[in-house]
């Protein structure tokens, strides 16, 4: 039997008066069309946070400071079990521009229900929650 690869993803918490911000996937490949927190899978050999900070630079067209860890998850997809990072991040420019994603939403914590979060993002959600109440 195979085991499953690890991929490892980092995500940002980009927060602001109370929101945070979400992005909808790509209706093609893994994970079509559900919400995410902006980032990305990174490669063995480079750190969480500079990938991280390209991703969103190539995704999103965000300058960041990547700061504080907020935790991490594993979830185990058919795919490979996801080792999601998040931490918090700081836009140096604000004029985020889509590349791959359909679309983004600034949203509070009240309205997630309204959306298919994918599954491996839920204990990082969890975590803000406790921290923002």
């Amino acid at each position: 039997m195979c085991e499953k690869p690890v991929i490892r993803v980092a995500v940002a918490i980009i927060r602001d008066e109370g929101k945070f911000i979400i992005a909808r996937r790509d209706e093609k490949g893994r994970l079509a069309s559900q919400w995410e927190l902006p980032g990305g899978s990174v490669h063995e050999g480079v750190s969480l946070e500079e990938g991280l900070k390209d991703h969103l630079a190539k995704r999103f067209n965000l300058d960041v400071v990547v700061g504080d860890k907020l935790g991490t998850s594993n979830y185990d997809y058919d795919f490979g079990n996801v080792q999601l990072t998040a931490f918090y991040v700081e836009c140096i420019s604000k004029k985020l521009k889509l590349s791959q994603h359909l679309a983004y939403r600034w949203i509070r914590l009240n309205t997630l229900k309204d959306f298919e979060i994918v599954h491996s993002a839920m204990p990082i959600i969890e975590l803000l929650k406790q921290q923002m109440n």
